[in-house]
């Protein structure tokens, strides 16, 4: 008998079930028991010789409920198969128990109100360590530009103070520079200060640019208005220096029986290499253009008259040779007097600049 047909008997009906098996060829008087008072061994039987005892063990059997072998049979395979889908369920009780998807699902669910609730403090505090965060930043950002401007605003404040000192002192330098009187000693002291004058307004102009609310652009121009004074001041200076050793004669001009010709041809051709050089390198200034241009002519003029000099000195014709001697200082004192209008000019100019600059702030 098979599966299919073990289940298709369970559902009929106890007459039925019967007649099933009577058809499948079992015995339907069979009383099938499990009582083991019941059965009696081989030996019993055989000295079993009374029927009285037959008759009573035949009583005994009446007492015992009448059931049909096939429903014997179906009450033993219900039981087999009972047991069976007992130790079955038993067996895969463990595996069941690890893994229980309503456990798993309700630690999900756990899971999941747990972070929802933590949303309701997680967001709120991690927002608000954020805006505390950024609030802090801005204001110690704040607090310390303001810091800052103040330290850059009293630092300008007292460099603006000294430079400004400094500044005024230009006007002595524009004096220096444009008298007639040349004086080494004041002209490189005048090249100093200017040195010193320039380097303030440089750390001024620096640190002005790291403050706040003021007009750069008058600021600006303020500075390059000084830095143009500063400048063109230095320049006249050492033109002044370069020029006060071009054609320079002293007493070498005075000439007579005594002066030797060979030592008088190596001095006139000293000053005329000096001269040369020094007019190489002397700066371009505006106001100085119509000298320097003078200046040329005259070393050319005077290099043109140290050689007739010296041959009226071989001849020993004295009075051409001081005749050549007053053109050689004329020729001097024309380059002298250009020289000295030419200073005048630039003190006008530059008196006009230096009168035009702020005092810095």
């Amino acid at each position: 008998m098979n599966i299919r047909d073990f289940i298709f008997i369970n559902k009929a009906k106890s007459t039925d079930r019967i007649k099933i098996l009577e058809l499948l060829g079992f015995e339907t008087e069979t009383i099938i028991t499990q009582a083991p008072e019941n059965y009696l061994d081989a030996d019993e039987v055989q000295e079993v010789n009374n029927f009285n005892i037959y008759d009573d063990v035949k009583d005994i059997k009446r007492d015992v409920p009448q059931q049909s072998s096939v429903e014997a049979y179906i009450t033993e395979t219900e039981k087999i198969y009972s047991s069976n889908t007992t130790e079955e369920s038993d067996s895969l009780e463990l595996p069941t128990e690890t893994f229980k998807p309503i456990n798993v699902t309700n630690k999900i669910k756990k899971i999941w109100t747990d972070v929802e609730s933590r949303r309701q403090w997680v967001m709120p505090l991690t927002i608000g360590i954020i805006a505390i965060t950024v609030i802090a930043t801005a204001i110690t950002t704040f607090t310390s530009r303001n810091a800052a401007q103040e330290e850059v605003i009293e630092i300008s404040s007292n460099l603006a103070s000294d430079t400004n000192v400094l500044i005024n002192g230009l006007e002595n330098v524009l004096e220096i520079a444009t008298d007639t009187f040349y004086s080494k000693y004041d002209i490189s002291n005048a090249s100093a200060y200017l040195q010193s004058v320039e380097s303030s307004t440089l750390e001024y102009q620096t640190l002005i640019t790291q403050k706040e609310n003021v007009n750069l652009q008058d600021i600006n121009y303020n500075l390059s208005t000084i830095f143009n004074l500063i400048n063109e001041l230095d320049d006249l200076l050492a033109y002044r220096i370069l020029v006060s050793e071009i054609l320079i004669y002293d007493t070498l001009l005075e000439i007579d029986e005594t002066t030797e010709v060979d030592v008088l041809t190596t001095k006139l051709s000293e000053i005329t290499a000096i001269s040369k050089r020094n007019f190489s390198e002397l700066p371009d200034i505006e106001e100085m253009i119509n000298h320097k241009n003078l200046i040329e002519v005259a070393i050319i003029t005077a290099e043109d008259l140290h050689g007739r000099l010296l041959a009226a000195l071989r001849n020993n014709e004295y009075e051409v040779v001081n005749s050549i001697s007053s053109a050689l200082l004329l020729n001097k004192q024309t380059e002298l007097s250009a020289f000295e209008n030419s200073l005048s000019i630039f003190n006008t100019n530059k008196s006009a600049d230096y009168k035009s600059i702020k005092d810095l702030d």
